[in-house]
């Protein structure tokens, strides 16, 4: 059955509408019509199914046949902030970070960024590409992506209150993930990747003044796009789901 995210606003009582790209893959692509069911997330644990009962270009109606609780979130809360990387390849890491249970991710502009100009535009397609990559992989909760990219100190001021905070920095040899074992198994962590040309040692600095430890993953260096998919699933192997 084909699975959609809708918001608060989109349901009223038993009855759920669609608009936009959503109303027009399912009357176009699709080919779906009223008396046919879809399943309706609202991105806050419930799936609703829910039979169409009006298909047009723009606007779809349904009602509400069914509802139940679903889970499919790691336990493990992990905040990502991931520097700017050239091309599309921000937005690569951002589909397969969803996919490996991240629960926000925050763009970050750091000393060694390539990417320079009109990135809080891309704000929107990304929070869109989190939605899409929800759709196809199950997640029941789409993930936060930040409203904005910020700075990498005014990332590390925010998170204070993050079990564990992680940098993951190519010239760390002393320190891997599994030298990492605090005394109570972290419920959230938040962890720093950086971009191509890696972080600066005053980054480095700032991050660990903030609570930060330095982390290294291996001899070999990891390409910008690759690393967060190697942390994310290491830390949840160690901590969360996988």
């Amino acid at each position: 059955m084909h699975r959609f995210f809708a918001d608060n606003e989109n349901f009223s009582g038993d009855s759920v509408v669609l608009t936009g790209t959503d109303a027009s893959h399912i009357r176009t692509v699709l080919r779906l019509k009223a008396g046919d069911n879809i399943q309706v997330l609202d991105g806050k644990g419930s799936l609703y199914v829910v039979q169409l009962t009006d298909v047009k270009a723009q606007l779809v109606k349904g009602e509400i046949i069914s509802s139940e609780k679903v889970n499919t979130e790691s336990s493990l809360k992990i905040h990502l902030g991931q520097s700017l990387i050239k091309g599309n390849k921000f937005d690569d890491v951002l589909r397969k970070s969803v996919e490996l249970g991240v629960e926000t991710i925050t763009p970050l502009m750091t000393e060694r960024t390539v990417v320079k100009s009109d990135s809080d535009k891309k704000i929107a397609r990304w929070q869109k590409i989190a939605q899409e990559s929800c759709k196809q992989c199950g997640r029941s909760s789409i993930p936060n992506v930040s409203k904005s990219v910020i700075k990498l100190d005014v990332f590390c001021q925010q998170r204070s209150e993050a079990d564990l905070k992680l940098m993951f920095w190519e010239l760390e040899s002393e320190n891997g993930l599994k030298d990492i074992n605090p005394e109570k198994p972290p419920s959230s962590v938040s962890v720093l990747i950086g971009p191509e040309g890696g972080f600066t040692i005053e980054e480095v600095k700032t991050a660990r003044s903030h609570g930060f430890q330095t982390v290294g993953l291996g001899p070999r260096i990891l390409r910008a796009e690759t690393a967060p998919l190697v942390v994310l699933s290491l830390l949840q192997s160690k901590w969360g789901d996988i």
